[in-house]
């Protein structure tokens, strides 16, 4: 009664398939229709213009550059590390 056969196994993993693509689906279709309305909230479409990059100081992201003398990696404007030959002022 309660015994694991070939067919009960294909059987659930057909059930179980089936149920993970609908899933997948309908997440699908539910993002798909999230992103018309936000479109057409901004009144666009397509012919819109994409949104511009943020720069640097809006994230708090600094490039950073090589130091030419030992190799680390410091931001512009970095304070000397102490060694005479630094090229960093500070």
């Amino acid at each position: 009664m309660f015994g694991f056969s070939l067919t009960k196994l294909v059987f659930t993993a057909v059930i179980v398939f089936v149920v993970w693509n609908a899933f997948k689906y309908f997440n699908r279709v539910q993002d798909q229709r999230a992103d018309r309305s936000r479109v057409k909230g901004q009144g666009g479409g397509a012919k819109s213009s994409p949104a511009p990059k943020s720069t640097a100081k809006q994230d708090g992201v600094e490039d950073m550059v090589e130091c030419k003398v030992c190799g680390a990696y410091v931001t512009r404007g970095a304070k000397s590390c102490g060694r005479d030959d630094c090229p960093f002022s500070g």
